[in-house]
């Protein structure tokens, strides 16, 4: 039985010399692939190198997340370009998008850091656009403004995968109608998400993906514990229980989902 770990985070794995015990778990729990996500140039050829040191177990993302669109942004948008289209290719775009959850109480402030998220995510759009990348959303409570964003920047739909996806079975309805996916973490595992559940189900296990966001919103019965690849299985099993679904199936739909959103064979 095999796991993808669609979106995971490794730097702080790395820069704690566990990387090789935090894979090590991984394969043993099944997880043989998984996507290290970028977030800003910080972690970039980090993942750059993991991905050439564990070929065809992990795989890598180049992006400026909207929580470091900070001064000088447009510098760290430029470095983007010299990822793309080498042998060390990452295999998407992303995390980019929209994040008004962490914004400044004052009022002006909070519109300044909005229209220099908005121009990054867009300008990051633009390049994805154009070397037809799978992109990876980043969208906290800011739901209306990414659709609007993503639908004027011309990147396919098919190219859409808004990750830690936090929304109702409305907002699920509209993405998947456009033609875009959302990928599920270990919140759905928590008591209080019916919500998130329900929109789950109206996705359908067919095009089912999931992500762990490691080292952030570790699974029940992990949940307040550090996560990590490993506890993805966690959540197939949580899935199987409540959706009365074989646990192989739901390890095969997501693994082959995620391999075909980012454009890897299913081997």
């Amino acid at each position: 039985m095999n796991w993808f770990d669609s979106h995971c985070h490794l730097k702080g794995f790395k820069d704690k010399g566990i990387v090789e015990e935090i894979l090590r778990r991984a394969e043993e729990n099944g997880v043989s692939r998984m996507t290290a996500v970028g977030t800003s140039s910080d972690d970039w050829e980090i993942y750059k190198n993991l991905s050439k040191q564990y070929r065809d177990k992990i795989f890598y993302s180049v992006g400026l997340h909207p929580c470091y669109v900070n001064e000088g942004y447009e510098n760290e948008i430029e470095k983007i370009e010299s990822y793309l289209g080498s042998e060390t290719s990452p295999v998407a775009f992303g995390e980019i998008g929209l994040d008004y959850f962490h914004l400044p109480k004052n009022h002006n402030d909070a519109l300044s850091i909005i229209r220099n998220q908005k121009i990054a995510f867009s300008e990051q759009l633009k390049i994805a656009a154009q070397y037809s990348l799978p992109t990876i959303i980043h969208s906290r409570k800011a739901f209306r403004d990414c659709i609007t964003i993503i639908e004027q920047s011309g990147l396919p739909w098919d190219k859409v995968l808004f990750h830690c996806f936090s929304e109702g079975v409305d907002e699920i309805k509209e993405l998947n109608d456009r033609g875009g996916l959302a990928s599920f973490t270990g919140i759905l595992t928590f008591k209080n998400n019916e919500f998130l559940r329900e929109a789950l189900q109206s996705q359908g296990i067919a095009k089912l993906i999931l992500e762990t966001d490691s080292p952030y919103l570790a699974p029940e019965p992990k949940r307040g514990k550090q996560n990590e690849p490993s506890y993805l299985p966690l959540m197939g099993e949580f899935l199987s229980g409540y959706l009365k679904v074989p646990l192989e199936e739901i390890a095969q739909q997501s693994y082959c989902n995620a391999s075909e959103f980012y454009g890897l064979e299913f081997g």
